[in-house]
């Protein structure tokens, strides 16, 4: 195996008449070369990353890249709406990296308190299990708090653990206290402000469950791959999602491989026009990028977030096409693709716009509130048996969304992974 470090994936390259992949356009960030590497089957696995956010888990490199590649290939993708915010957050202000990592689920599972800005426990108001309710469920409780002021002083809520015994939990959560203790809160015996944080995303490339996607020789595993949690995520299936389909992935990929006698040629046009694309912002004047992320990143908060209504979503949209339009009109100091992070950077912006634009879409869309996805205009779940999930292709006008009814389905141990065995009534 040929490891191909410090190298990008830029693009997919289907064949000429677009029906199947010949492979990755990448570039090799030591030497500043574009290279394409030719397979006879691709696996895309390049995970998630909700990092559009203004409170976000994963790391800023963590761009949502694949499932912008897979949108300019033609690939359909689904569930787009549905953005999984973990209810806790760490909210250290915002001159740390630190703000947004996840405090687990398993701190509220065994007693802590949540305390809005008056000290007050709140979530019982909003469901009988109180702080034990689901993520959706809670993140939206500390929103609305947040929403009133009636906030910490970094504008969040607390959580308190020390009523459950100081030295239980430094023993119980340790790697949970440091973290906590890393910023300057004491997580055993005092308060620490948390924030709903974006954590993960259920939507992702329409795929089969043998991980094949619409086109031919591509193969989809982990967060890139949608439909495998529905609406709403339950905690650790995530970690489940990758191990599984990325062993399924394996064994799917290796007989398709062995049965293609030879490479499949690229679209050399489409190469050159990537090739040209990502060179884009050299030829612009520099400006302010990171200003165009912050704003970004507010924007999604505020107008695409917890919770949602169709006049926040349209403003949305035309949010985002007017930072599209000043990014591309954004462009880089000097002309040099050698280790030249703030291209990375530059790159990495664009597919946060381009998949922002879908998620609000999509979120515009559906008018109910189902799982992760909450409207407060169409606040009631749809029916059950009408249920349909959101289906993204972009087209030259924009994102085009649909819906398809949800096929409710089981498949048995030892049978097929294709065959629906039975029926859900």
């Amino acid at each position: 195996v040929e490891r191909m470090e410090e190298h990008r994936a830029l693009a997919l390259i289907p064949t000429a008449d677009g029906e199947a992949i010949s492979g990755v356009l990448l570039v090799d960030m030591r030497r500043g070369a574009f290279r394409l590497v030719r397979a006879r089957a691709v696996l895309l696995a390049t995970g998630g990353g909700p990092s559009m956010y203004r409170y976000h888990t994963p790391s800023g490199e963590k761009t949502m890249d694949g499932l912008a590649m897979a949108l300019r290939s033609g690939l359909e993708l689904r569930d787009m709406e549905m953005v999984q915010f973990h209810p806790t957050g760490l909210l250290a202000g915002h001159d740390t990296r630190m703000t947004g990592t996840v405090l687990e689920e398993g701190l509220r599972g065994a007693g802590g308190y949540l305390l809005n800005g008056s000290g007050d426990r709140f979530m019982f108001d909003l469901d009988p299990r109180g702080e034990r309710a689901t993520r959706d469920i809670v993140s939206r409780g500390i929103y609305d708090e947040m929403r009133r002021g009636n906030t910490t002083p970094n504008g969040g809520v607390h959580l308190q653990m020390g009523h459950l015994g100081p030295d239980q939990v430094r023993r119980d959560f340790k790697g949970m206290v440091k973290r906590c203790a890393d910023c300057g809160f004491d997580l055993a015996g005092g308060l620490v402000e948390v924030v709903p944080t974006a954590h993960y995303f259920m939507g992702g490339i329409v795929c089969d469950t043998d991980t094949r996607s619409g086109l031919h020789g591509l193969f989809v595993a982990g967060e890139d791959a949608g439909g495998i949690h529905g609406a709403n995520r339950l905690g650790g299936n995530g970690v489940a999602n990758s191990t599984v389909y990325g062993g399924i992935a394996g064994d799917v990929m290796a007989d398709f491989a062995g049965g293609q006698a030879t490479l499949r040629d690229p679209d050399q046009d489409l190469i050159q026009a990537e090739i040209a694309r990502a060179r884009h912002p050299f030829s612009k004047p520099p400006g302010d990028l990171n200003g165009l992320r912050e704003r970004l990143m507010d924007l999604m908060w505020e107008e695409v977030g917890v919770m949602r209504t169709g006049d926040r979503l349209r403003r949305a949209t035309r949010g985002i096409e007017k930072l599209e339009s000043e990014l591309l009109e954004t462009g880089l100091a000097e002309d040099n693709m050698v280790f030249n992070l703030t291209w990375h950077d530059w790159l990495n912006l664009r597919s946060l716009i381009e998949v922002s634009g879908v998620i609000a879409a999509a979120a515009l869309a559906r008018e109910d509130s189902r799982g992760a996805h909450f409207r407060e205009d169409f606040p009631q779940p749809s029916e059950m048996e009408s249920s349909a999930y959101t289906v993204t292709r972009l087209e030259d006008s924009g994102p085009h969304i649909s819906q398809r009814p949800v096929s409710f389905s089981r498949v048995a141990p030892g049978c097929s992974l294709i065959e629906e065995v039975e029926a859900v009534p």
